[in-house]
């Protein structure tokens, strides 16, 4: 997998210089998939709490380009909005362990033959597999 970013601490990213912080200062917004193009978008603006910078990124896009795995795991059925937009972790694993969606591999960058697992406070996993990974902003 081909990345322009790396993974910090596994909840941040780091993106031509700058941390984004995804747990603390974005909401999750949602994902969409396109069948046809193989690819998957997941969506995130600026939270709204007191302590993000308003002036720095607004929006936020991590777009998995030729996706060939795609796995969610659904989320808790009592949890609240608070849990739903808040992403617990980030982590790239081997495609070798995917009956294991709960485990966190610190590296900042992933290997050729790595998923991409986003493990959200609500408890849904999104599992992908896919050859290129952008992050892509808006101020």
């Amino acid at each position: 997998m081909i990345v322009n970013f790396d993974i910090t601490n596994n909840s941040s990213l780091n993106y031509e210089g700058r941390d984004v912080d995804l747990h603390n200062n974005f909401d999750f917004l949602g994902f969409d998939y396109n069948v046809a193009e193989k690819q998957v978008i997941l969506r995130w603006k600026n939270s709204s709490d007191h302590w993000v910078d308003r002036n720095e990124i607004s929006n936020l896009f991590l777009i998995h380009k030729t996706v060939n795995y795609l796995m969610v795991i659904e989320q808790d059925e009592n949890s609240t909005y608070a849990d739903d937009s808040c992403l617990g972790e980030i982590t790239f694993v081997p495609s070798t362990l995917r009956d294991l969606n709960d485990i966190i591999v610190p590296q900042s960058k992933p290997s050729e033959d790595d998923d991409i697992l986003y493990l959200f406070e609500n408890g849904q996993r999104i599992r992908i597999h896919c050859k290129e990974l952008e992050l892509s902003v808006s101020v």
